[in-house]
């Protein structure tokens, strides 16, 4: 091959242009890519991703509190219960609204499989920002195609590029293989191509100590912060509840919720996230201030400032002081008109 044609061939990563990735419920499940949901039978699974969808579907929240914003269409296509007598039921219980949650009816139209055309015209014509495969084992041709790696690989890709092409987060369910002192990874669905080809990886386990608590961990995140955790419960009295994040440590967070609910948080960014929004919901902080408080949580200036980009917090100085203010702050009265915004890279409490 010649040096022209090997120049036809390659690209230069300097004329690809970066992006930023978007997320769904960060940093669990990202627009555009691929999410695997796995767990034993009646970990709870596809109620989890019902109270999901059902928040989604109205413009609600996430389990963390972040705003959803506008309500978005979802294609929940599940093999395993009824339309009418299991599956609306449930997502009324939630709250959703069945106007933005639709799928494809396999008693008029059967052989649904993931790599389906038909699967990618309910993409096209739908546009949801959700596609939910609930479980993937009943939507392949046969259960070699996610044994064999060359198989399992095309498969994930195909819908990795659907996913992509229309800015929706895809999530595969699936039941846990039966491999006795497998770590997750490796208990996953199919060759461990499958897992490979994943973006993100969560795992729903029931806790040890009290079998109507589940938790939902990460373990495995190629777009963020890995080793993400989250708590839920399902009891027959009062059905599906978020109860909270996880923290190895198990810190609880200085200000408590309503209802005196404890959050733990599973890392260091991840408590400083929420702390850094908290502080910021009346208004600007000074920074000076702002480092103080979050040093007092175990938070260094070096995560405080890495979680005040990643969140997008802004920094803005004021009379020579530098201030702390969440983005949709600006225009609403929160910042003098006289502030000036601090560029990606500067250090506040640098003296200038």
């Amino acid at each position: 091959m010649s040096v022209a044609d090997a120049s036809r061939l390659v690209t230069l990563y300097s004329n690809v242009q970066s992006e930023k990735v978007h997320w769904f419920w960060y940093p669990f499940i990202a627009y555009g890519k691929v999410t695997l949901l796995q767990g034993d039978p009646g970990d709870g699974k596809s109620t989890m991703m019902l109270s999901l969808i059902s928040e989604l579907s109205t413009g609600g929240m996430t389990p963390d509190g972040k705003d959803l914003g506008r309500p978005q269409h979802v294609i929940y296509q599940c093999s395993e219960d009824g339309a009418a007598d299991t599956i609306k039921p449930r997502l009324e219980k939630c709250g959703a609204d069945c106007r933005n949650i639709a799928f494809i009816d396999e008693e008029v139209h059967n052989g649904i499989t993931l790599d389906d055309e038909r699967l990618y015209e309910a993409i096209a014509v739908f546009r949801p920002k959700l596609v939910v495969i609930d479980p993937i084992q009943a939507y392949i041709n046969n259960s070699s195609d996610l044994q064999v790696a060359a198989r399992a690989r095309r498969l994930l890709r195909r819908l990795s590029t659907w996913a992509e092409a229309f800015d929706c987060a895809v999530v595969l369910i699936g039941h846990m293989n039966k491999h006795e002192g497998a770590r997750g990874l490796y208990r996953g669905i199919g060759s461990i191509d499958v897992v490979a080809s994943a973006r993100s990886v969560l795992q729903i386990e029931r806790d040890n100590h009290n079998p109507d608590i589940r938790i939902l961990r990460q373990i495995k995140n190629s777009l963020g912060p890995s080793d993400a955790m989250m708590r839920f419960e399902i009891r027959k009295d009062t059905g599906f509840r978020w109860i909270g994040t996880g923290f190895s440590s198990g810190h609880p967070v200085p200000e408590q919720e309503p209802e005196n609910k404890v959050l733990f948080f599973s890392t260091k960014t991840e408590k400083a996230a929420y702390l850094i929004r908290t502080y910021l919901k009346n208004g600007m902080i000074l920074s000076n201030e702002m480092y103080q408080r979050l040093e007092a949580e175990g938070i260094s200036h070096r995560t405080a400032e890495k979680t005040r980009l990643s969140i997008g917090v802004i920094c803005r100085r004021v009379m020579n002081r530098w201030y702390w203010s969440l983005p949709n702050a600006v225009g609403e009265g929160k910042e003098p008109e006289n502030a000036v915004s601090l560029n990606a890279g500067d250090v506040p409490w640098k003296t200038r």
